[in-house]
């Protein structure tokens, strides 16, 4: 049976480039946190779907690294379907924002809701990177000077 995510990101007309299943880790009964890149309209979309944590950022990075590899323009980061995130997976977020920056490269946040979205907006991350409200704000934001 297919990821409910990857079939909405097909009836998107997108193309969903790869997806990572992760977890879960240590046999703990923690939700599995899954990955899907996707193509759209000259940027690379990261969709997030579950726990972003101590013992899945590791994964993550490797995949957020790779799209500092191979994307040239403008990278979103869609944290909506994310459910929970701790500190080190925050973590792991601004500094691969900052590295994305560093190469010169555009990099957007897509709000995410619930616990998560509270947490951001409490942090006020907004004024160190990038956040909009949805993927359609994130590709026609212009780029900041």
């Amino acid at each position: 049976m297919g990821s409910p995510w990857i079939a909405e990101a097909e009836k998107q007309e997108t193309t969903v480039v790869k997806v990572w299943p992760i977890g879960p880790i240590r046999f703990r009964k923690i939700m599995a946190i899954e990955v899907i890149i996707r193509g759209i309209r000259g940027a690379t979309v990261v969709d997030f779907h579950g726990r972003l944590d101590m013992h899945s950022r590791w994964h993550v990075k490797a995949i957020i690294n790779q799209c500092c590899h191979t994307e040239e323009e403008h990278l979103i980061l869609n944290l909506k379907g994310l459910t929970f995130v701790d500190s080190a997976g925050l973590g792991l977020l601004v500094l691969c924002s900052y590295q994305f920056k560093e190469l010169r490269r555009r990099i957007t946040w897509i709000q995410p809701q619930g616990y998560v979205g509270e947490l951001l907006q409490n942090l006020q991350i907004n004024e160190l990177i990038s956040v909009c409200q949805s993927e359609q704000d994130a590709l026609s934001a212009v780029s900041p000077s």
